[in-house]
């Protein structure tokens, strides 16, 4: 490694120690709201109402959806911990290209470059695109 690589190198390191500390801030954040989490209420019998019923059970999927992200997160979270400590990150985990520190302050998590994460969403969304049988399979799966 040149002296000038070594050079480049440096600002890195001390931008992913900031990272490493709001990384393990973040970490706390959401395991403190994953830990305070109320636990579900068993209620003795069925609500008198119908909308009462409908209404609990919404309210109940919504706290499992926030649930799902917070612990979703975590993981992402520990993730990057991880790859921290491998000296894997900030390194794009399909293309094998440094992310930028711009994209690693906006997202301290981020495993893929911006433009592996833009073809990843692209792919995602023609997954969910539904198809339609009045559009050709051509037109609605375009590349």
């Amino acid at each position: 490694m040149s002296v000038t690589q070594v050079v480049r190198l440096q600002p890195r390191h001390r931008a992913f120690a900031s990272l490493r500390k709001h990384l393990l801030r973040s970490r706390r954040t959401l395991f403190a709201q994953v830990m305070s989490r109320p636990l579900p209420q068993t209620e003795q019998g069925l609500p008198a109402d119908v909308l009462d019923l409908a209404a609990c059970e919404q309210e109940r999927m919504i706290d499992d959806l926030i649930a799902q992200r917070a612990y979703a997160k975590l993981r992402q979270i520990e993730r990057a911990l991880n790859c921290m400590l491998d000296t894997s990150y900030g390194i794009c985990h399909r293309c094998r290209a440094e992310i930028p520190l711009s994209r690693l302050r906006a997202q301290p998590d981020a495993m893929l470059c911006v433009t592996c994460k833009s073809l990843s969403e692209e792919r995602a969304s023609l997954r969910n695109t539904p198809w339609r049988p009045d559009k050709p399979a051509e037109e609605v799966y375009r590349p």
